[in-house]
């Protein structure tokens, strides 16, 4: 049989999470087509995360004793059967009751199956001798920024082409063709004879693992790196995407109040008629009780206007010099976001001087370009970068560099005023995520026995995805109270967790066991 090798395994899952990059940035979009909102689209999008905290470790532990290939070829049919089920979501005749439920077992199916990261972590683990370790976990690492770069334009280019069933068909046939590569070329990395693991149910395994006081420590890290990462992941697209104000933005509060409570012009006694008297009275009050809690009480009275009423009437904003943007907008569709978009024009025109005009608004093509450029520079420092800056600063150092690099760029993430200000965040972001990830699972690994290695890995794995499930939910519920408190809390978790690195890890751990 071929000899084990870890170009085939970096094109498996890298071929792999192309698909996953090509359906994950259209499942809130999907979701909400399909007549899901709030916690139900949140629900969809977590489900995957959720199947494999509870999943992850038990296919780790059964590679560990069935070996590797087996279980990655399973997980790789498991994606083409989920990605089918999801383009049959946007089956024509379906009603919505059953497109949500076909979208959301599609997800739940695909978390079921989704042992490739887990145990692709381990097959590297069984080929790299422990002065590589970290060098190879990068190559994974690689693969993501890579399939984020890939997936998200072959989404867009599949939906273009075919229709809202495009992304969906095209991630199966992707994930089709890695199952049929694999079949051919993958070849087993465990040894024959290997110790065999030490069989445990998983929780039993989770309490081993975080008993070893360094490996208990890094999946801990981890867990928090990750949920940091996930805050900014799940917010970016509203934050840069979507039409609501921000608090900050009502530069005037009390004055717009005023306006809007007792004004006689037409656009404010408009607008005062499609408030309710108790939303009235609440703003009042506010206006009495100073700039900071009357911008917080515009920022909830008005945005669900935007997302529920067309403010646009002739009589109203007759008067009003609208922009050509604005102009364009009011005799055609306005379904989906284009409402709220058109929502937020008009009041920027009627309220030039108190309102702030949005100073970034990227549409969906636009944020995958950003989440593209994301990618690569996470690639570029993974693929490229990680084996001489371990070799150079060891993987402790790399680790709180790391978090410190993600945290300063959070923190200043929602306060960029221009493009150029606003990519030099991202990359800052996106290089320190993928400086963290490498060294820490490579440290994990080193200190973990052979027979292990999965169940350990499949253990750190889990806790990511535990951070990706809470991550999102913490960040969007803070988000709708003040739209720059997930990236300031995400930044004071990475700030203090690289405390608790330094402190912990100033030498090289020796928790390894006998």
């Amino acid at each position: 049989m071929r000899k084990p090798s870890l170009l085939i395994i970096f094109l498996t899952v890298f071929i792999d999470l192309i698909g996953f990059g090509i359906v994950l940035p259209l499942l809130p979009r999907y979701s909400e087509l399909y007549g899901a909102e709030g916690g139900m689209i949140g629900l969809i999008v977590a489900s995957f995360s959720v199947m494999q905290l509870v999943f992850a470790p038990a296919w780790g532990r059964w590679s560990d004793r069935i070996g590797r290939r087996p279980v990655l070829l399973i997980s790789n049919a498991g994606s083409v059967v989920s990605y089918a089920i999801f383009a049959l979501s946007a089956w024509p005749g379906l009603s919505t009751g059953a497109a949500l439920t076909l979208l959301l077992g599609s997800r739940v199916f695909a978390g079921v199956c989704g042992a490739n990261i887990s145990v692709a972590s381990a097959y590297i683990a069984d080929i790299t001798p422990p002065e590589e370790r970290s060098k190879g976990m990068g190559l994974i690492g690689m693969s993501f920024g890579l399939g984020f770069i890939l997936g998200p334009v072959l989404g867009a280019f599949s939906a273009k082409l075919f229709g809202l069933q495009g992304p969906g068909w095209t991630a199966a046939a992707l994930c089709a063709f890695n199952l049929t590569l694999a079949t051919l070329i993958l070849s087993e990395s465990r040894t024959p004879g290997a110790t065999p693991a030490t069989l445990r149910p998983g929780l039993s395994q989770w309490i081993h693992t975080l008993q070893r006081p360094v490996a208990g420590l890094l999946v801990g890290l981890y867990f928090l790196a990750v949920f940091a990462f996930a805050c900014f992941e799940s917010t970016l697209p509203l934050l840069l995407g979507s039409c609501s104000f921000h608090p900050d933005e009502f530069q005037r509060p009390a004055e717009t109040i005023a306006r809007i409570a007792w004004g006689r012009e037409p656009v404010p006694a408009h607008l005062r008629g499609l408030l309710t008297p108790e939303a009235r009275g609440r703003l009042e009050a506010a206006a009495q009780e100073g700039k900071h809690t009357a911008q917080v009480a515009l920022f909830k009275e008005i945005n669900p206007l935007l997302r529920s009423t067309n403010l646009y009437a002739p009589a109203a904003w007759s008067g009003v010099p609208l922009r050509e943007e604005t102009r364009s907008l009011a005799g055609g569709d306005r379904s989906g976001g284009r409402l709220q978009r058109f929502n937020r024009l008009l009041l920027e025109d009627a309220f030039p001087e108190a309102l702030e005009r949005q100073r970034f608004y990227y549409d969906e093509t636009r944020i995958g370009y950003l989440f593209a450029f994301c990618g690569l520079v996470s690639a570029f420092v993974q693929g490229g970068m990680i084996g001489r800056l371990v070799k150079r600063f060891g993987e402790p150092k790399l680790i709180v560099a790391s978090l410190i690099g993600v945290g300063v760029s959070l923190a200043l993430l929602p306060y960029a005023g221009t493009l150029t200000w606003l990519l030099l965040a991202l990359a800052l972001i996106s290089a320190g995520s993928g400086i963290n990830r490498a060294p820490t699972l490579g440290l994990l690994s080193i200190l973990t026995p052979a027979a292990e290695q999965g169940a350990t890995l499949g253990v750190a794995q889990s806790a990511g995805t535990l951070g990706r499930i809470f991550g999102p939910l913490f960040a969007t519920s803070i988000y709708a109270l003040y739209p720059h408190a997930p990236y300031l809390a995400a930044a004071a978790i990475c700030i203090l967790t690289a405390g608790i690195a330094v402190r912990f890890l100033k030498r090289p751990p020796t928790d390894r066991p006998a």
